[in-house]
């Protein structure tokens, strides 16, 4: 609204921004000369100690900013007005606090997370290796002990990977064994165990067939359940980053 004043009418002013109900008063990153709120729900209620400021609602990524770098503290959750605007709830915890977080803040905090593990489990391991060479120069494959003192000991269980060729390769190498006498082949029958695999390929072109009324397919794949137990696998998650723009 314009304004007259000595110098005359003053340019128009535009109107203050309020925050929508029950998200996040804080402000913008994109506010520069006037303010604008951050607008993403809201998730707690911050305030300052020592300022006279009076607690707003904040979402996750703007509460955790202005508690590690501002001097605010989280007041309470915040999950919407119980009666008029600005009450807080006197219920507070939500049943997942995770519920509350929009999904930047939820996909960072878990980005977060995984690359503290990742992290973490590298520098274990190379720490492990390192102690295990040189607490047990001579260890030898299986367990070590070492007394430590006061009853207390080290143990390395030191273990060594195995690893097969393909099945082809055994094969022969195994019937090598066996043409070299009654003892070759007493070795070749138990120095490799088949351990028998499950060939999904196979398996979803059973399914396939059943989808379209092969009574074949149905009856095989009656059989098999009565040998196969399926249950749900850790899922995998990733961000995966834009291509570069080739320039």
């Amino acid at each position: 609204m314009s304004e007259w004043n000595n110098t005359g009418w003053s340019a128009p002013q535009p109107e203050p921004l309020k925050a929508k109900p029950h998200c996040c008063e804080e402000a913008s990153l994109s506010s520069h000369s006037f303010y604008i709120p951050c607008n993403n729900p809201a998730t707690k209620v911050v305030g300052w100690k020592g300022r006279s400021d009076s607690p707003i609602r904040m979402c996750e990524m703007c509460a955790d900013h202005n508690v590690k770098n501002r001097g605010g503290y989280v007041v309470e959750a915040y999950t919407g007005p119980t009666g008029a605007a600005q009450v807080w709830p006197t219920n507070p915890t939500p049943s997942n606090p995770w519920d509350a977080m929009n999904e930047d803040a939820l996909l960072l905090l878990w980005n977060e997370k995984k690359k503290a593990i990742e992290t973490a489990k590298e520098e274990e391991m190379e720490l492990r290796k390192y102690i295990v060479k040189r607490e047990f120069p001579k260890a030898q494959e299986g367990t070590n002990n070492k007394e430590l003192g006061e009853g207390y000991k080290l143990k390395a269980v030191v273990k060594f990977n195995y690893t097969l060729a393909d099945n082809d390769t055994v094969e022969k190498c195994l019937d090598h064994i066996a043409a070299l006498g009654n003892e070759g082949s007493f070795i070749a029958d138990r120095l490799v165990s088949w351990k028998p695999n499950f060939l999904k390929t196979e398996y979803n072109e059973l399914l396939e067939r059943k989808d379209k009324g092969d009574e074949r397919a149905i009856k095989i794949l009656g059989i098999v359940e009565q040998m196969l137990t399926i249950t749900e696998a850790a899922p995998t998650l990733d961000i995966v980053e834009p291509k570069a723009k080739k320039k």
